[in-house]
């Protein structure tokens, strides 16, 4: 086969096919196989291999190797055979769908900014561009916008190998440096850029372009995107929740941001008024312990974690404990934290949570942890733990 000249190339339309066997070598986990043609296209430039089947056996991954296109299959076929092949057809139009995408965005930022698309990488669920200056979403926005025109102007892509000559009087992207057979692809009004991937053959057939989010990357940025029925799928399943947000919170769906927004607000001065309930119970629950005691133990209903380190502290510094310890009571036992000046509480830690059926631990003045213990038992440890004979 001539390079850049394979079936995927010719055609990449073609989802069965057959073809003679070439040579097929047992690996370490595959049947490595090549093929007299193929229209399988072999991992590169960012984009994924295609998948499908050989004689009925699948192919799990291809790549170009030492001039040639192997697939790795999990069975073997003779050499000499003439055998069907048939392309994961879904797997493969959803990378020209999004191949096609990342052209059309990167094209039009580069038109607009002057960025270079400086790394790409197609995953199973978005695609990652980076770019080598700063965007902000307005501005990713505004790029959106052009791509899905262009996409509903279903625009013909012209892809070509032109001559030295041309090649050298064209303007186009390439993120290296070239040698050898340049494969260029247009996108009129966005794009032109020398790429080995498959494309479709009109934007239209891309159907949708979003742009998801945009994050400092090094010296500019990384974007994050999806196309074609990847897109529509995600638009879909964030109609659905939003949907399920708006009738939870009984808003309109244009307006669940600002809900959630009450939302947060309400909650925060419910936190507050709780805040101060607490503040008011703790100061109740010191006034009613002894002072200058060994041990000091305070068991409340779901308390957060600061507050019983707070109730600690203040049970040591006002109470003058030696040893305090705060319980919390959840559904299946009892938070805890613990701290001392008398006990080196490392040493004890492994012991109160083997006989107390506990988890946690921490350093020499204080531990925190859980106990899956009933509150007499847990007591009745403590005192002999904590406690004077």
């Amino acid at each position: 086969m001539e390079e850049m000249n394979e079936l995927f190339y010719r055609d990449p339309y073609k989802r069965s096919f057959r073809a003679e066997v070439v040579e097929c070598i047992q690996g370490k986990d595959a049947w490595m196989t090549v093929l007299s043609d193929t229209a399988f296209y072999p991992e590169g430039g960012g984009q994924e291999a295609d998948h499908g089947t050989i004689n009925g056996i699948e192919v799990f991954d291809v790549h170009r190797k030492d001039g040639k296109i192997v697939h790795y299959m999990k069975g073997p076929v003779e050499a000499g055979m003439d055998v069907e092949c048939r392309i994961d057809w879904d797997r493969r139009f959803d990378h020209m769908q999004n191949h096609t995408g990342e052209h059309i965005v990167s094209g039009l930022i580069h038109r607009e900014f002057g960025y270079d698309n400086v790394g790409f990488h197609m995953g199973k669920e978005i695609i990652q561009i980076d770019f080598n200056g700063p965007l902000t979403w307005e501005d990713l926005m505004g790029i959106e916008q052009k791509a899905n025109q262009i996409v509903m102007n279903d625009v013909p892509l012209h892809i070509w190998c032109p001559e030295k000559e041309e090649l050298d009087r064209t303007d186009f992207r390439s993120k290296k440096e070239l040698n050898g057979t340049v494969r260029l692809v247009e996108v009129a009004e966005a794009d032109l850029c020398a790429c080995c991937g498959t494309h479709v053959a009109s934007t239209g057939e891309i159907g949708l372009i979003k742009i998801l989010s945009v994050a400092k990357y090094k010296n500019g940025v990384r974007v994050e995107m999806v196309s074609g029925n990847r897109a529509v799928n995600l638009m879909r399943e964030v109609y659905n929740n939003n949907r399920s947000i708006s009738a939870c919170l009984s808003a309109e769906m244009c307006a669940t941001s600002q809900a959630v927004e009450k939302l947060k607000a309400e909650l925060q001065k419910k936190d507050m008024l709780i805040g101060s309930l607490q503040n008011q119970l703790m100061e109740y629950r010191l006034a009613s312990l002894a002072d200058d005691q060994d041990f000091l133990m305070d068991v409340e209903e779901n308390m957060d974690r600061v507050m019983m380190i707070h109730m600690a502290d203040r049970m040591m510094e006002e109470k003058s404990a030696k040893t305090a310890a705060v319980l919390s009571k959840q559904a299946d036992g009892y938070a805890y934290f613990i701290c001392s000046k008398t006990v080196n509480l490392a040493v004890v830690s492994k012991q109160l949570n083997a006989q107390l059926n506990g988890r946690g631990g921490g350093r020499q003045d204080n531990i925190q942890g859980f106990f899956q213990s009933d509150i007499e038992t847990i007591r009745e440890v403590f005192v002999k733990t904590f406690t004077k004979s």
